[in-house]
């Protein structure tokens, strides 16, 4: 294939630890899926020796990108990066934990090929403490009541999407939008799927969200509801292109 055909964009804050299981895990299962692929890994602002591995797991393949931030952006910033220089007709964004079994790629791809616009993994049986599965749970309940998005985990990050979706989606990359992509979608009046993804306990640290994290998303679906507007004319424009 002339043309890279998969994009994985992998966020990174102080990940040091996961470098090396990213390294092995990763590679092997992109080549699966028989594209032409990129890594975008984006360090945002790590302090803690995570660019140095990057650096040389950069040097090793070519396929390997790396997008630093000077300091700590956060997440929806380090997808804006990451789609800025996404290259690939299918993106992919997975968390550094690898919580998510990245071998879901494949089921992704292939609802991706017969027209989803975005697909986003549902993680079962989750594997993660009762508060932050509480939490989870509220928020995935209130998100599917008040935007009609027919997903079970809109939160998780592991998300496939054609890149027509990508591109639509970068003028939204603000705040801690990232949460609301699969709803910006369906709003957009492309197709949201959901494929169950195998989650795995976290191995190294803790995971840095609590319910201050939740608190803030509802904070921000109030201003997702001034944006939504856009939104449902960009769905208009496209159904009329």
């Amino acid at each position: 294939m002339g043309s890279t055909g998969v994009s994985l964009i992998v966020p990174m804050h102080n990940e040091s630890p996961y470098v090396e299981a990213l390294r092995d895990t990763l590679p092997p299962v992109l080549d699966a899926l028989g594209y032409e692929w990129e890594l975008i890994l984006v360090d945002d602002g790590s302090t803690d020796g995570t660019a140095g591995k990057l650096q040389a797991w950069c040097e090793a393949d070519s396929r390997v990108r790396i997008i630093r931030h000077p300091h700590r952006l956060g997440k929806t910033a380090a997808y804006a990066s990451g789609f800025a220089q996404a290259q690939g007709q299918y993106i992919f964004t997975l968390d550094a934990d690898l919580q998510e079994d990245p071998s879901a790629m494949g089921a992704m791809l292939t609802m991706l090929q017969q027209g989803a616009g975005m697909v986003v993994g549902w993680r079962r049986p989750r594997r993660d403490g009762w508060v932050k599965r509480a939490a989870s749970w509220v928020f995935n309940t209130l998100l599917r009541w008040t935007t009609g998005v027919p997903l079970h985990d809109i939160n998780c990050g592991f998300k496939g999407m054609r890149r027509e979706v990508m591109e639509a989606l970068r003028p939204y990359l603000v705040r801690d939008f990232h949460r609301f992509l699969p709803v910006l979608t369906h709003r957009m009046g492309y197709t949201v799927a959901e494929v169950v993804v195998s989650h795995r306990a976290r191995q190294y640290g803790r995971s840095r969200y609590g319910f201050g994290r939740y608190w803030r998303a509802l904070c921000d679906l109030v201003v997702l509801w001034r944006v939504m507007g856009r939104c449902r004319e960009s769905s208009s424009l496209r159904r009329r292109a």
